[in-house]
């Protein structure tokens, strides 16, 4: 390779004039700067991977951490183009993050494979090699595991070229003659997904049957660089494939045997015909399910741009479901992709008791070189992560998720992005949210809610945007097994543009975590203008303001709360009532619609919230709009009931006896004794339906001035059969949940001889007039 550059200089000024460089076969390199100055969002490259080197027995690894604008360390550059040819890079998971294939695994990541585009000096395209391989692998090396050169059986190292760092070198073709010979050269019980960005797939040019072909033939083999150089012959270009690399099956070896006739012609009267043979081998990779390059949909890889592979292990089924190019490398906006699914045969990896095994990334470069580049999204065992987007016409109740969907201006619209947590050793950490929200939609409210029932409120929004905006969140809670989800909702109002009918674009978000990343992909669709009529809804009646969109009223205790208001048309011809529609949302839940009714006047209506419907202590705020045959919409009204938070008090008798109603003279035996009918233990709970309250009891114990202590104690009998001394401790009476508004409970009305409290008298208690304290006490339940 070489570097042409003059350097003209006249005093301070300097001009500089630079060409490309350019390497063998027409090679151009490309500065790794200009892939990792594009590099997609990425995972830091944590202690999850390890980076083999001259202790694991690869000395020459070129493999390396790279940033990007992103960030530190986001990147593992496996080789660079500006080093030249004959590169080897390996990179292997930690013990402590081998995968576990008796689990579902999802692992997703960006891959640069070199750039073909680029042209050397004399405008020939860029040729490019050798590529990178995802591997699974259960070889006794561990991170020291690669594809070996065996050229010196006494010093074997990592070989380089068309092996990509896994596969066996035939380096030899007069060596290996057999598959196994071969196999035994790659990684180990082992399971690879290739990258090939060069065909390897050179033969002489003169193939035909003697003397002339077998020469051709024995000259190609005889430069040690074409051994190696038939692995693809089954295949066309570049391609991406899988296999096996340390098992026999995965290679083929192909005899090429010429045939041919001479004689001596130094007896030319007997011409003597003398045969001859000669046999050359070759080595072929089998490619299973191979994704190629064609003429008509051009080259799979090598396209100077960033693409994403997708891989999902089925545990169940051994398979291994993979999806590339299924992310727009622009946008990261998802986009269908090619997909293939590959039954791994997981008795050829080897595995142990636990299904573990290590997996990594391999890349090679031979005479031709290329940048090979891998950016980590979700990494297997770790996290696995998803996230969708929905967008629902709440006006129509339908679901709006094709591009061709459409929705009519001041349809109300709810926008969902889900995130879940699927598995994983460690908790989706570190969350941020970053959201591209489609235009038209006129957005007033933003929150997350996650699994567990905690809620979050998101600011930032601007709801007076039409254009589209970009929200920024950061969740404050963890994803995993026991919060395995977060739903990040917004509420809004589409908004037509200038012309009758507007498309909208489809957008992409993001959600990144410092283990995991993933995005949601919103289709696009259309918003109908519907500029035929304009109607307004105004509210009427009591504490309405003086814009007829407001109203407010305040109750004491519980009622029914009538709400009335009217439709106007402003534009276009009334609907009957019996057309017009009622939207209620009750504190941001959506209630039934309500349809007017035409025995009242046009466009008047009277709503009505029903007593149980208010939550005490607070705001309660009913909003209403209206829609018409037409799918016209009206503008928002607001009427906020406060209900005052009611009280919840105990009453009890100050004075309440036993064995006074009908007394009972004492025989010297133990004896039980029922309370008498002037006990009364009263809940009077205004709080509203669904308070909850606990009552509990305790006692002094029984004395009289004269005599002293009662030989008694004074207990009570659970419905389930369960007895508490109140004289040894705070006893549980009772747990109530209201079911009114206005809930009065009498705890003494089901006392009986199997339930409630009884006075447990023994056998030498002394007969005559004792008392106690029975203290009361009432308070909040847990929910």
């Amino acid at each position: 390779m070489r570097l042409q550059k003059m350097m003209v200089g006249f005093g301070a000024l300097v001009l500089a004039v630079s060409c490309q460089l350019v390497g063998a076969r027409g090679s151009v390199i490309e500065d790794v700067k200009v892939p990792l100055d594009k590099a997609p969002q990425g995972l830091k490259i944590d202690n999850y991977f390890k980076i083999p080197g001259a202790d694991d027995g690869i000395s020459n690894n070129s493999a390396q951490l790279a940033d990007t604008p992103h960030g530190k360390q986001q990147a593992v550059q496996l080789t660079d183009a500006s080093k030249g040819g004959d590169e080897l890079g390996l990179i292997w998971t930690s013990d402590a993050a081998k995968m576990d294939l008796s689990q579902d695994q999802t692992a997703s990541m960006w891959l640069y494979t070199g750039n073909t585009a680029l042209k050397d000096s004399n405008n020939r395209r860029n040729n490019i090699g050798d590529g990178m391989t995802f591997v699974m692998q259960n070889d006794a090396r561990g991170v020291g595991a690669s594809a070996i050169n065996t050229s010196d059986p006494e010093h074997p190292t990592p070989a380089t070229g068309e092996t990509l760092g896994v596969w066996g070198d035939d380096y030899d073709n007069e060596k290996f003659t057999t598959p196994e010979s071969l196999a035994a050269t790659g990684i180990q019980d082992s399971w690879a997904l290739e990258f090939d960005t060069f065909d390897n797939d050179n033969f002489p040019e003169s193939a035909a049957d003697g003397s002339a072909g077998s020469t051709a033939w024995g000259e190609y083999f005889k430069v040690a660089a074409n051994s190696g150089n038939q692995f693809d012959a089954q295949v066309g270009g570049m391609h991406i494939a899988s296999g096996y690399p340390g098992d026999a099956g995965s290679y083929n070896i192909v005899t090429k045997t010429f045939n041919w006739v001479t004689y001596d012609s130094s007896d030319i009267l007997h011409l003597h015909p003398k045969s001859h043979s000669q046999s050359y081998h070759y080595a072929e990779l089998n490619h299973d399910k191979p994704i190629e390059s064609s003429f008509l949909t051009g080259d799979v890889l090598g396209k100077g741009v960033w693409q994403h592979i997708t891989l999902n292990w089925d545990a169940s089924a051994s398979d291994m479901n993979y999806t590339f190019d299924d992310k727009d490398p622009d946008t990261g906006a998802m986009q269908p992709g090619k997909s293939i699914s590959v039954h791994v045969d997981k008795e050829k990896l080897k595995l142990g008791a636990d299904q573990k095994i290590r997996w990594g990334f391999t890349g090679t470069t031979g005479a031709s070189f290329e940048n090979n580049l891998v950016v980590f999204e979700q990494v297997p065992g770790l996290v696995s992560a998803d996230a969708t987007a929905k967008l629902t016409d709440k006006t129509k109740n339908q679901a709006i998720d094709e591009a061709s969907d459409t929705v009519n201006a001041g349809d109300r619209m709810r926008l969902d992005y889900n995130l879940t947590y699927t598995g994983g050793r460690e908790s989706w950490k570190d969350i941020q949210a970053k959201l591209n929200l489609p235009s038209n939609i006129k957005f007033s409210s933003a929150k997350i809610s996650y699994d567990n029932g905690d809620s979050q409120t998101i600011s930032g929004l601007d709801s007076d945007s039409t254009a589209g905006q970009t929200l920024s969140a950061a969740l404050n809670q963890e994803l995993s097994s026991t919060n395995t989800s977060a739903t990040i909702s917004l509420a809004g109002k589409a908004v037509a543009g200038s012309d009758s009918e507007t498309t909208v674009a489809a957008t992409n978000s993001s959600f990144t975590g410092s283990n995991a990343i993933t995005q949601a992909t919103l289709n696009g669709f259309k918003v109908e203008k519907n500029d035929d009529a304009a109607m307004t809804l105004s509210l009427t009646g009591e504490g309405v303001d003086a814009t007829g969109t407001l109203g407010a009223k305040v109750l004491t205790k519980p009622a029914d709360v009538v709400v009335t208001g009217k439709i106007t048309y402003t534009v276009g011809t009334a609907d009957a009532n019996s057309s017009l529609t009622l939207h209620p949302n009750l504190n941001g839940k959506d209630l039934p619609t309500q349809t007017l009714s035409n025995n009242d006047a046009a466009g008047t209506f009277t709503y009505k919230l029903n007593a149980d419907q208010l939550l005490s202590g607070q705001d309660n705020l009913l909003t209403l709009y209206a829609t018409d045959s037409k799918d016209h919409s009206t503008n928002d009204v607001g009427y906020t009931v406060t209900l005052s938070p009611g009280t919840r008090e105990l009453a009890v008798g100050t004075r309440s006896t036993f064995n006074a109603d009908d007394p009972v003279t004492m025989t010297g035996e133990s004896m039980t004794l029922q309370p008498d009918h002037n006990w009364d233990v009263t809940v009077n709970d205004t709080k509203g339906k669904g308070d909850r309250w606990t009552l509990t009891a305790s006692a002094t114990p029984f004395i009289s001035k004269l005599r002293g202590s009662l030989s008694a104690h004074l207990d009570y009998l659970s419905s389930d059969g369960s007895v508490s001394n109140l004289q040894a401790g705070s006893a549980h009476i009772m747990t109530h949940t209201a079911t009114s508004d206005n809930d009065v409970i009498n705890v003494a009305d089901d006392w009986s001889d199997t339930q409630g409290l009884l006075l447990k008298v023994n056998s030498d208690a002394i007969q005559g007039a004792y008392y106690s304290t029975v203290t009361w006490t009432l308070r909040d339940a847990p929910a």
